[in-house]
């Protein structure tokens, strides 16, 4: 795994992303929020913690499909950013420790964040603790070696770089085992190229992002089924 940090406590961090979100904010395509609506499998009118969620993003296309989402964020900006976007239900909260019951979610993302976090296991734990059994998750991750990145190390020298405080970088089989060591079974591993079908062209280990579609794994249930293996998808966007 590769690593980056330019602060070191939740002071620091929280500090970076209050001034990144005071002159802008992060978002993807539609089509990601899409997919990841698919990966989820909601019931109709459910509720979707959404676990860093900046400005919303995600939560006003899930409020438009007719669901109910809970952003989290530790950034008092980016919550500030939500709320103009119409999103009422939003919660101050570091995503290693979420004053969230156990098994309270039945459906939750986290994406694109993780990795930002000052103890990823401890956010991926965190995760696993507040998704009830049944429940399923989606949670997005950066490749190590993408495509452009690889590019761009072979023509400055420079590794992949998302200029915030903390930045993470990993392989996609070393991501799905810090989840499934935090407690999260991985059940499929889906691909995201920032909306370039093009790159669809490029193995699988090359992509951009990756959509891990998560499900609770319980210390009995592990003990009960042998280790599952993930589908792994090459055809998504």
């Amino acid at each position: 795994m590769l690593e980056r940090k330019r602060v070191h406590d939740l002071r620091g961090l929280r500090a970076a992303y209050n001034a990144i979100y005071a002159r802008a904010e992060f978002g993807e395509r539609e089509a990601l929020y899409a997919r990841v609506l698919e990966l989820l499998e909601p019931r109709t009118a459910g509720r979707v913690l959404d676990v860093g969620c900046g400005a919303g993003p995600f939560g006003q296309y899930a409020a438009r499909e007719g669901l109910r989402v809970l952003g989290v964020d530790l950034a008092d900006r980016a919550l500030a950013r939500a709320r103009a976007r119409g999103l009422p239900e939003l919660l101050l909260a570091q995503g290693e420790c979420l004053p969230l019951a156990d098994n309270s979610f039945e459906r939750l993302v986290c994406l694109g964040n993780l990795e930002h976090f000052l103890d990823p296991a401890a956010g991926a734990r965190e995760l696993a603790r507040v998704l009830a059994p049944g429940g399923v998750g989606v949670v997005m991750l950066p490749n190590a070696y993408y495509s452009g990145d690889l590019w761009r190390r072979l023509t400055t020298g420079r590794g992949p770089d998302h200029h915030q405080a903390i930045d993470r970088f990993a392989g996609w089989r070393e991501w799905r085992a810090l989840l499934e060591d935090a407690g999260l079974r991985v059940v499929a591993v889906d691909r995201w190229d920032k909306g370039k079908r093009w790159k669809r062209l490029f193995p699988f280990a090359l992509a951009y992002h990756f959509l891990y579609q998560v499900v609770p794994d319980r210390p009995t249930e592990r003990r009960a089924r042998p280790r599952a293996r993930e589908r792994r998808r090459n055809s998504a966007p």
